[in-house]
């Protein structure tokens, strides 16, 4: 008789295996959670900057005096297939003299549009406002003009 040597797993190397997969599994997991999560907060909070800086440049190609507050415009981007996302959108607009005027652009993400939850409890922090500050003068001649 002629012995073969055979090479393979034991049921007891394939368990130890199998456990110690488990348990890196089990710390990486939540790492990848929170990975998803901050990113779909970040793409929420980087669309509430893209609405606010579009508004930004309408009340900048707007003429000086048609430069007044406008509350609770509302703006929904996305598509409804894929779902849209709602925001708020508050300019106020505060004369500083006849010549400059503040302006503050608020934009506040809401719930889906379609299905899905508020952005509002614990979490909000995250899916928070975005605040534009700026200040708009009118156009006049300079002492520096002759």
């Amino acid at each position: 008789m002629r012995q073969t040597s055979q090479a393979g797993f034991t049921l007891i190397e394939t368990c130890i295996a199998l456990v110690l997969i488990m348990i890196i599994s089990s710390g990486v997991l939540p790492l990848f959670v929170y990975a998803v999560k901050y990113n779909s907060a970040a793409a929420i909070r980087a669309e509430a900057l893209a609405i606010a800086q579009r508004k930004l440049e309408q009340l900048r190609a707007s003429p000086f005096t048609s430069c007044t507050s406008s509350p609770n415009e509302v703006v929904t981007v996305g598509s409804t297939t894929t779902g849209s996302l709602t925001y708020t959108v508050d300019v106020i607009v505060t004369p500083v003299s006849s010549s400059l005027k503040n302006i503050q652009i608020v934009v506040t993400p809401q719930g889906r549009s379609t299905t899905g939850p508020v952005y509002s409890g614990k979490e909000a922090w995250m899916r928070g406002q975005v605040i534009i500050y700026t200040e708009r003068t009118t156009l006049a001649v300079g002492p520096n003009l002759g």
